[in-house]
């Protein structure tokens, strides 16, 4: 099937190769990198940006969660992979299976894998998480005894191979002073709690905890290997982020107008007559709505780029649709392009229009839009979920 560009994302590859040689060069030399594939690698395509992080270095991935990880073995990746989340022990031969390592957070769950798998010969490969602040699941590293002594019970079940240790930053990417003094408190935290493993005889081959914020701001943090999530996508976690290194968005997303029409003052625009037309105005339609991911609470705030100019939204966005004001770009025509996400009007544009972060913007693009990966300005392959 002939790729209709009605919506559609472009992901540039040479984009993602200049981000992850830019990242590489900041981090200690010998640190191992693992590429964060979530969320379908944060809305860009899991499977061709693993193969590309594959291809250029990346020793390890990390997914969500089990179907995330049966995606991309599908896709042909053989690269170990990390499940940061919690899968049900009774996929414990599963994740053998596809050659998986799983995220352990307490020994009651520990204790769960290994029953799964008592009776046989199987050894299941674990990361111990662990909690220093971030209050999400894990060890609770700080103030209990009880759970450290947990940590090295979890490691001696026969059944498990405790590869390595992690934790997650909360507020890495912040230059505030209490957010950098509460930085280093969780990493002192990571450290006294890998300190309590060795001197019980656990030695980790794998302590890993930097963040995009981390990995930028506390490089010395690296340890033996970084998670970079947004920034190997060319965003930074934060305005404190910007500017420590020089990165490039990865993707762009465009949309198509479908109709132009005039109309004179004092016309209803859109569901719920929310927009009144003020003059005599130019009225274009777009083929990009909420459906896509261009949420609904962008209605009259948002403005995309066609010809070079701004074109702003008005009246409700509609599931498939929207309106932009067009009156000032004459020579705007039916098919024309318009860019929603660009350089020139980054992701981080929409995500403050709507009081939200660009991780959500990102992971928001419904997977009806294809991708397009371009290497060397050429289309190298194209991801349509829907054919």
């Amino acid at each position: 099937m002939k790729l209709l560009k009605r919506t559609w994302a472009d992901v540039s590859l040479d984009a993602l190769a200049h981000n992850y040689q830019a990242i590489r060069g900041h981090i200690p030399a010998g640190c191992k990198f693992l590429g964060v594939m979530k969320a379908d690698a944060y809305g860009h395509g899991a499977v061709p940006l693993s193969h590309a992080l594959v291809d250029l270095g990346a020793e390890y991935l990390a997914v969500s969660n089990l179907e995330e990880a049966v995606q991309i073995r599908r896709g042909g990746i053989r690269a170990p992979i990390l499940i940061l989340g919690y899968t049900p022990a009774m996929y414990a031969e599963n994740m053998l299976y596809l050659d998986l390592t799983q995220e352990v957070h307490s020994l009651a769950y520990a204790k769960e894998l290994n029953d799964a798998l008592s009776g046989t010969n199987f050894i299941l490969n674990v990361h111990l998480k662990l909690d220093t602040g971030m209050t999400r699941i894990g060890f609770t590293a700080y103030g209990d005894e009880a759970a450290l002594s947990e940590m090295v019970a979890a490691a001696k079940l026969p059944h498990l191979h405790v590869e390595g240790a992690f934790m997650h930053f909360s507020v890495a990417d912040s230059r505030a002073e209490e957010d950098v003094a509460f930085t280093r408190l969780q990493y002192q935290r990571f450290e006294a709690a890998l300190s309590y493993l060795q001197s019980a005889g656990i030695e980790l081959e794998v302590r890993h905890c930097c963040n995009s914020g981390a990995t930028l701001l506390y490089p010395e943090y690296a340890m033996d290997m970084v998670r970079p999530g947004i920034m190997t996508y060319g965003l930074c976690p934060s305005p404190d982020t910007a500017g420590i290194l020089d990165l490039e968005p990865v993707l762009r997303l465009y949309t198509t107008v479908s109709q132009i029409r005039t109309f004179p003052a004092g016309v209803d625009v859109s569901y719920g007559r929310t927009y009144t037309t003020k003059r005599e105005q130019r009225l274009a339609v777009l083929s990009i709505g909420y459906a896509d991911g261009l949420l609904r609470s962008l209605s009259g705030k948002a403005a995309f780029l066609l010809h070079g100019k701004l074109a702003p939204v008005v009246g409700r966005i509609c599931m498939d649709m929207c309106m932009v004001d067009v009156t000032d770009i004459p020579e705007a025509r039916e098919g024309d392009t318009v860019a929603v996400i660009s350089p020139e009007r980054p992701c981080e544009v929409l995500a403050d229009q709507l009081g939200t972060i660009s991780y959500e913007v990102l992971c928001g693009i419904n997977k009806r839009i294809p991708r397009i990966y371009l290497q060397g300005g050429k289309a190298s392959e194209i991801l349509q979920y829907i054919v």
